[in-house]
């Protein structure tokens, strides 16, 4: 029986939260620990990791994904399991004899490269793993495995950057070493799925068919989310990275993690959907989707902007606190619009298998930014990366949503868009009303305050059907 989104969501939140928690500790202590200039170092090696994973490994997460339900009804899980694992194995190989290769011919640089190195390769075979688990829907065994990781993952890299002194290549090496641990502790379960099972090497065609163009379409999107830096670093200096990356993570990874939360249900779900129902059924799946990130996705990124004042003063260093509070307001509304593109719209292609097409929106956007980013960081420096960025999401956004329109006609709810305008306005007149502190209870009353004012004015507007959710959830408990 496939479990309906708002059990999902329940299940995903707590590993949510502790993303959350660690995404966050990771700017508050790195801004403390590292200079700007160091990690504008870290910020752009952590970036061309990311680039490295998504380029080689992608498509092989992303087909599990898409043909693991498909797999297992047809008692072909297995194989299919086999033939991602061995693919990924190669792959890691190659890279890492690659990787080393050039950290030989780098000289200074060699140790972020090996620490990216160490970064990548555990992580690209974990994320395999995870993606299996996140398809199967069990929510408890995804959740306790990238909880740990985030949680090691930040504790080791501080442990490194404090008592070995290993400066940008501290918080790398901690990733690298966590995901290892975590890798290692799922790897019994992953062997009693793979006995008996051999690699498929004629499916792979069928695989790489499916999860190239969205391999490229994923590397576009990170250029248009990531490639700032290193136009930043280029056209101004790694100082100037180090500034940028901690105030953009500031405000885009709390808002990322709340899309992939919804994403991390709602794909699997629409996948089950699109397989017992038909069209119609997953596009109800994504109406739902829609509603919820109304509900939970849109005050998110308008509180961030609201509190951006004491969340800089509380959660940065000293020297990161000026350039923070001025870019985190624009950072939440691109960060909105990069979750709308990249964890709303893109839903619709992957459900009619439209990949090339979601490539071509991708790719328009990633050029856009790229070219803005050329045009304005020389003359309005980091807000030039701001504007570009903004730019760049919101021709993403309506691309893809005019493309579509014959096709799979995207759900866009506009009355629950509205209410959820509504209610956000509501919070926004009460935080303005009030002049925060710039301390850690003025942050908390903020946030408290914001939170409180929404929940209200969304439960009496019943926003995405918010009061007839607890109105329902009321009578269950009583009877």
């Amino acid at each position: 029986m496939t479990p309906s989104l708002h059990r999902l969501l329940a299940g995903y939140l707590p590993i949510n939260l502790i993303q959350a928690g660690a995404a966050l500790g990771l700017v508050v202590i790195f801004s403390r620990l590292l200079d700007p200039a160091e990690y504008g170092r870290y910020a752009l090696v952590a970036t061309a990791v990311l680039w490295a994973q998504s380029l080689l490994f992608f498509w092989l997460q992303a087909s599990v994904t898409r043909f693991h339900e498909h797999s297992r009804d047809r008692n072909e899980l297995p194989r299919l399991l086999a033939t991602v694992y061995s693919s990924a194995l190669g792959l890691a190989v190659v890279l890492g004899l690659a990787g080393l290769l050039l950290a030989r011919h780098v000289g200074d640089h060699a140790p972020l490269i090996l620490a990216g190195l160490a970064a990548l390769l555990p992580r690209a075979l974990l994320v395999i793993s995870l993606e299996s688990h996140r398809a199967a829907h069990r929510v408890r065994r995804y959740s306790l495995l990238e909880g740990l990781q985030y949680l090691l993952a930040l504790a080791l890299g501080t442990l490194f950057v404090t008592r070995l002194d290993w400066g940008a290549s501290g918080p790398l090496l901690g990733l690298g070493l966590a995901n290892l641990i975590v890798l290692l502790l799922d790897t019994p379960f992953l062997i009693r799925q793979l006995i008996g099972a051999r690699p498929a090497w004629a499916e792979l065609r069928s695989l790489a068919g499916y999860g190239l163009p969205l391999t490229l379409s994923f590397t576009l999107g990170l250029v248009t989310a990531n490639s700032d830096r290193f136009f930043i670093g280029w056209l101004m200096d790694e100082q100037a990275v180090g500034v940028y990356a901690v105030a953009y993570a500031l405000a885009d990874r709390p808002l990322s993690i709340l899309f992939s939360w919804t994403g991390a249900a709602a794909v699997p779900l629409a996948f089950s959907a699109l397989n017992e129902g038909g069209t119609a059924a997953a596009r109800a799946v994504m109406a739902t989707t829609a509603r919820s990130l109304i509900l939970i996705a849109l005050p998110g990124a308008l509180g961030l902007a609201l509190v951006a004042t004491p969340l800089a003063a509380v959660m940065v260093g000293e020297e990161f606190r000026a350039a923070t509070t001025h870019i985190v307001p624009w950072v939440a509304v691109a960060g909105l619009l990069n979750g709308i593109m990249s964890h709303y719209t893109a839903h619709a292609f992957l459900i009619t298998q439209h990949t090339q097409l979601l490539m071509l929106t991708t790719g328009l956007a990633a050029l856009a930014n790229v070219l803005l980013n050329l045009l304005l960081i020389p003359h309005w420096g980091l807000d030039g990366a701001i504007a570009a960025t903004l730019v760049a999401y919101a021709l993403g956004v309506v691309a893809r949503v005019l493309l579509m329109r014959k096709r799979f006609p995207i759900p866009l709810v506009p009355v629950d868009l509205g209410k959820g305008l509504l209610a956000c306005g509501g919070m926004a007149a009460v935080l303005l009303a009030v002049h925060w502190p710039l301390d850690g209870w003025g942050l908390l009353g903020a946030i408290g305050t914001g939170m409180l004012s929404y929940a209200l004015a969304a439960v009496a507007l019943d926003v995405s059907g918010a009061r007839q959710f607890l109105i329902a959830r009321w009578q269950r408990w009583r009877s």
